[in-house]
This record gives C-alpha cells, structure tokens and sequence, in this order.
C-alpha cells in the first residue's frame, strides 16, 4: 500500500460511509469507522405537535 510515499501506515478515522471503511480495511489500512449522521431538523409544525404528546 503504497510503501515509499509514507514513512508509516497511514491511520484513517472514516465518519459513516461503511463502503470506503471496507476498502480501507481491506487493504490492510489502520481505520476506525465512525457511525455518523447529520442531524435532522424537524418542521417547527412537527416539533410543536410532538411538544405537545412528550
């Protein structure tokens, strides 16, 4: 993997797509897969109506 260019394995932090975390596992990469999404804004309608059932 590209020896030559780095003088260490590279370390790879992957923030939720799990496709590339496999790749890079799969090539013998130091990763960790970080299971991430954005948060979700509700319509303020939405969150009114669930203010008022919570």
């Amino acid at each position: 993997m590209m020896e030559g260019i780095y003088k260490q394995k590279p370390r790879v932090a992957n923030l939720g797509i799990l496709l590339f975390y496999t790749a890079l596992e799969a090539q013998n990469c130091d990763c960790t897969q970080i299971e991430w999404t954005p948060p979700y804004k509700q319509p303020e309608e939405i969150e009114e109506l669930l203010d008022e059932f919570l």
